[in-house]
């Protein structure tokens, strides 16, 4: 399955807009406020029953949501309209609700800490209200310790797992390696069924990996997890998921250069899905391809709308600089920090007075919060000797 378009008309901040999605990745970007999340949201909405997570604008009396989805080779389409906006008014939708367990929603809260397992846990049934109520709250990353366990116990004992059911559990044992070849799973402690795993550093215990690390693996897991669980009648391997995964805000806990990595991480793990990301990294939007960038702007009469001049090939961003990509597709309009900008203005000003005194001070200053390397130096020492010799 595979959302194809989807139109958003008075939810939230967004009056009007219209997104094509591409069917592997989908990156959306653009500033706070500018309903990224609404997207996303408005996409769970059409798979769940009962209150959707958004809210009609405030100055409409009603939204609506109109999407169109590929179920194995045909088109259906469907809408949902939201006239409440008191958070205590409760309102009914209904879509494409037999179509929930394709969905995994990952929301911005992800919490993971230390676990002491003491029962190796059974695993949980999906009824259709929890799924509904998933597409909305999101899936959480409870369980996900108990599962690998579980799975690692029973992969010893021929016949107590499906050949589905081995091959995920495979597959989340390579996700350490995944991230960094120099990691992988070592063992399943038996006296207190903690995880270990393997590092440069030595032998440590999952919970002692780096919050970006657990960050992705929980992802991942979390994620295979779920897979098993919403497919137990048809014993599907992850690899095979071809739903919709929602991710709100990709990048938390992730250092630039795991930034760089999480798509095609998430990518060549689940290489069948269609995800739809939200993300304010510019690390993140430099590996994308042509067609995976949704890029957010207001136009003239602050209507949000979608970026349509960005000029790309079809290496899409890759060969675009960090700096370029805050400008051109991110919308950013400085680079410099307030403080940087203030004291440029007063050096332009003592220049253009031909103040020496004033503009030697403000040089002194400047030279301080510049980069050591920076090449803007001689260029204001330039100017400060032009005055100095009038």
């Amino acid at each position: 399955m595979k959302i194809k378009h989807i139109n958003i008309r008075n939810i939230g901040c967004i009056r009007n807009l219209h997104l094509d999605f591409n069917e592997n990745m989908n990156i959306i970007c653009g500033p706070n406020s500018i309903g990224k999340t609404t997207i996303i949201e408005s996409v769970a909405s059409m798979f769940m029953c009962g209150r959707p997570s958004v809210k009609r604008n405030v100055t409409s009396e009603t939204g609506s949501i109109h999407a169109k989805v590929e179920v194995d080779g045909s088109i259906k389409e469907n809408s949902i309209e939201v006239r409440k906006f008191d958070p205590n008014e409760s309102e009914h939708t209904n879509s494409f609700t037999d179509m929930a367990s394709k969905v995994i929603s990952i929301k911005v809260s992800r919490n993971f800490r230390y676990s002491k397992l003491d029962v190796i846990p059974s695993d949980q049934n999906r009824s259709q209200y929890d799924l509904w109520n998933e597409v909305i709250s999101g899936v959480t990353f409870d369980g996900v310790k108990g599962w690998f366990v579980n799975r690692y116990l029973y992969s010893a004992h021929k016949g107590t797992l499906s050949e589905e059911q081995i091959s995920n559990f495979h597959l989340a044992k390579k996700c350490f390696s995944i991230i960094n070849d120099q990691y992988h799973f070592s063992r399943v402690m038996g006296a207190t069924n903690d995880i270990m795993v393997h590092t440069p550093q030595g032998e440590i215990y999952f919970e002692y990996l780096s919050s970006g690390f657990k960050s992705i693996i929980y992802l991942l897991f979390s994620t295979i997890k779920e897979i098993e669980f919403r497919f137990k009648e048809h014993n599907l391997r992850a690899e095979d998921f071809d739903g919709i995964i929602l991710i709100d805000e990709i990048e938390i806990h992730l250092h630039p250069e795991w930034q760089e990595k999480i798509t095609s991480i998430l990518k060549s793990t689940f290489p069948n899905a269609q995800f739809i990301l939200t993300t304010h990294s510019p690390h993140v939007i430099q590996t994308a391809d042509p067609n995976q960038i949704v890029a957010l702007h207001l136009d003239e009469d602050n209507n949000v709308t979608l970026r349509v001049d960005l000029q790309t090939n079809q290496y899409g961003f890759k060969g675009w600089t960090v700096e370029e990509i805050l400008y051109d597709v991110m919308g950013m309009k400085t680079m410099r920090s307030e403080s940087y900008r203030k004291l440029m203005d007063k050096f332009g000003n003592a220049i253009d007075e031909e103040n020496e005194e004033k503009a030697t001070y403000i040089f002194s200053e400047l030279d301080k919060l510049l980069h050591p390397h920076n090449p803007q130096r001689k260029l204001l020492s330039f100017q400060l000797a032009k005055i100095s010799k009038a």
